[in-house]
């Protein structure tokens, strides 16, 4: 059964060689110069399963303050043959960077379901800077 290990949110995040690149990774807060914007942000994440599991289905819904914009990415993961089982299990990584419109001050959020199933939800608060 797929377990997520973990998740997070980065300014930017890439796989390359069976490794996570991450800049600045892991935040909950954010300030903006104006609204609206476009906001950039990667989510990132490892899926734990079987050696030999089926494919999983990965769907992340993103909620941008006020539930005004909702984004919504899909992927698989397959178990390719550079992976490497460690006791019977399989990571799977995941990095998907996303634009999303905000128009206000609020929280954003990002639920991230595995095989249809809620697995995590992760958040940040966006804010307007304060004029210097």
């Amino acid at each position: 059964m797929a377990e997520l290990d973990y998740a997070y949110l980065a300014d930017y995040a890439q796989i390359e060689g069976g490794k996570i690149s991450a800049l600045g990774a892991s935040y909950t807060h954010a300030t903006v110069p104006a609204f609206p914007i476009l906001w950039l942000t990667s989510i990132v994440g490892r899926v734990r399963v079987d050696e030999g599991e089926d494919p999983v289905s990965v769907r992340i819904e993103v909620l941008s303050p006020g539930d005004s914009v909702r984004v919504n990415f899909e992927s698989v993961l397959e178990q390719t043959p550079d992976v490497r089982p460690y006791r019977g299990k399989v990571g799977l990584l995941f990095a998907a960077t996303l634009q999303m419109p905000v128009a206000t001050n609020g929280l954003c959020t990002f639920d991230i379901y595995l095989n249809g199933e809620h697995a995590r939800r992760l958040a940040f608060e966006i804010e307007l800077a304060e004029a210097q």
